[in-house]
């Protein structure tokens, strides 16, 4: 059988070895193949570690646990409160440690600015010592003031406000029983029924407040050791709180540096401090202004000769640390005390207490706080609410720089999302004089699906 002659044949099968016993191209090309089968096999087969999923089931772990432990503490919630109230119990001298060293913290910065420019700038740590001593020694002094002077003048005038309850009584019923002979025409005699039977109660009920006053006191004074001795740890906990307050905030910030990149940690002690500044502000400056009502109702009380001056000055003193409302809740008690004992003198109050009121709202109080929580007055109100509703008094007076902090959070990041989107601050003002962006048109759901299977 005759066959072509090819140029390229060299007159061997194609896969069949040289003379040399060399083997074909072909026979190269199967060898890499079937060792490569495996290799691909034994890789598939492996794990392989992907960082998306394992960050994925890192967060699931963490979310159950987290649910977890909400289920735990919510599960059985008087067992709960009874073991958070025994850990605060246990952390009472540290976190009255903590408020002190807070509120005088202010107190030794001004006396360490006035040491420093006494000094010179010399002996500095000398002089941060003396601020720390003599802030102290202020603290402790108007404590001392407060229990030789004003809770003795205190207690005096609530047992004479005991022993005086029933001539009160008589004295209320005696003044309406004239006016009844003075204005026979008038028919009083639904109001007369309702004083009869609701005078003696209210009566009591003021008298039983007033009586378990004293109890209480008692009760209080024979806990008064260990009291003594968390104030004595609380005083000297903040001593070492403010003398190593440098050493705490650096320990912190390391925290703070180490968990986030170095621009984050810079924003959040930015805006810790912004939120101490807020917080602390109005707290001392309020205080600051409620003393100064109290110390003014004091003397105008003892120059118009009102009777019960210190006890009525300490109630609007303490109330005034509540916005808008606290000067008249501090006048209730004191214009009905005074008005059963003579109603000239409670009036006389009544103008004093708007006098005062007018003369904080409109000149000390800007002139002391300013605009420290930078809040309007409905959310002012609203803080005042939701505080008291939550808290009683205590929380009608913390829910105002709570709100403040809060505000201020949230303002800061809606800041932020608005120069995400490259908007400015003031997006509302700045929108309406921006040009209209031209709408881009809407792509067909077809053509997206085109686009998305040509990919």
């Amino acid at each position: 059988m005759n066959t072509e002659t090819n140029p390229n044949n060299t007159g061997r099968a194609p896969n069949m070895p040289d003379e040399a016993g060399a083997p074909g191209a072909a026979d190269f090309k199967s060898a890499a193949q079937a060792d490569a089968t495996p290799k691909v096999a034994r890789k598939s087969g492996r794990f392989q570690a992907n960082r998306k999923y394992f960050t994925i089931c890192i967060y699931g772990i963490i979310t159950f646990c987290v649910c977890l432990l909400i289920f735990k503490f919510t599960n059985n919630w008087q067992a709960t409160r009874a073991r958070i109230s025994e850990v605060f119990s246990m952390l009472t001298p540290f976190l009255i440690a903590f408020l002190i060293a807070y509120f005088i913290n202010p107190l030794i910065r001004r006396i360490d600015r006035v040491l420093d420019r006494l000094l010179r700038g010399r002996l500095i740590s000398v002089h941060r010592l003396l601020s720390l001593i003599l802030a102290y020694i202020v603290l402790i002094g108007f404590i001392a003031l407060v229990l030789t002077f004003v809770i003795p003048q205190i207690g005096a005038s609530i047992l004479e406000l005991i022993r005086q309850a029933p001539s009160m009584y008589t004295g209320v019923e005696n003044g309406l029983n004239d006016f009844i002979r003075e204005h026979p025409n008038m028919n009083l005699e639904a109001i007369q029924q309702f004083v009869n039977e609701n005078l003696p109660n209210m009566f009591e009920y003021v008298q039983g407040i007033m009586s378990s006053v004293v109890p209480m006191i008692y009760n209080a004074g024979l806990s008064i050791i260990s009291w003594i001795i968390n104030i004595v740890l609380a005083f000297v906990i903040s001593c070492y709180l403010m003398w190593d307050k440098a050493n705490l905030l650096r320990a912190i910030k390391r925290v703070i540096y180490a968990l986030f990149s170095q621009q984050t940690a810079r924003k959040i002690i930015d805006i810790i401090k912004k939120c101490n500044e807020i917080f602390s502000a109005y707290i001392i400056g309020k205080a600051i202004d409620s003393l100064i009502i109290g110390i003014l109702c004091f003397v105008l009380m003892c120059l118009l000769q009102i009777p019960y001056a210190v006890l009525i000055s300490v109630i609007v003193g303490i109330t005034n640390m509540i916005p808008y409302f606290g000067p008249f809740i501090g006048a209730v008690p004191g214009g009905i005390i005074l008005l059963i004992i003579s109603p000239q003198k409670a009036l006389i109050f009544v103008i004093m207490i708007f006098v005062l009121q007018q003369f904080d709202g409109s000149i000390l109080g800007p002139k002391i706080l300013g605009d420290s929580t930078g809040l309007q007055p409905i959310w002012i109100i609203f803080a005042i609410t939701v505080g008291g509703y939550a808290a009683g008094v205590v929380g009608m007076f913390l829910g105002v720089p709570i709100t403040a902090v809060i505000a201020y959070l949230l303002n800061t990041l809606v800041e932020f999302f608005l120069r995400k989107r490259q908007l400015p601050p003031e997006v509302t003002a700045t929108l309406e004089a921006l040009p209209d962006k031209p709408e881009t048109p809407k792509v067909p759901f077809s053509e997206r699906i085109k686009k998305w299977h040509k990919k």
